[in-house]
Parts: structure tokens; sequence; C-alpha cells
């Protein structure tokens, strides 16, 4: 089964979400700073007239990006 990439990119954005805050409570549970910790300077900012995002990536981000990236295309 083939999947869309819609379907492949709102995934990926969930899983980078999902891995970012199950980063940040394994920190604050086991008390270490390593999964949280900011990988840029800056955060990545869009700024559309009166919406402004904002992402800052994190160890455990890209962690919950490359598993669900994964889970996808390996379940279809």
């Amino acid at each position: 089964m083939k999947v869309s990439i819609g379907n492949f990119l709102i995934a990926l954005i969930l899983g980078l979400f999902i891995g970012a805050v199950a980063g940040a409570l394994v920190d604050k549970i086991l008390n270490l700073h390593m999964l949280s910790k900011y990988l840029l300077r800056e955060a990545i900012s869009f700024e559309l007239y009166i919406i402004k995002i904002e992402i800052q990536l994190t160890p455990a981000a890209l962690v919950g990006m490359v598993v669900t990236g994964y889970l996808v295309i390996k379940k279809g």
C-alpha cells in the first residue's frame, strides 16, 4: 500500500511534536538535560501577516520524527 505525500508529512510533523514532548517529559523525570537541548542557535520561524510560527529542533524531536517516518513507511 502506498502512502500519500500529504499524509506522510502530517505524520512527520506529529512525530516531531510527540518526540519533543516525550523528550521534555523524560528529561524532567530522569533529571537529564540531554534530550531537550536545542540543536540550532535560533528557532526556524515562519511569519504570515498576523501568525508567527517558530520551531526549535531537539534530539528528541528528531528521534520522534525518524521513528514516525519509519513506522508510516513500514506499515504503509
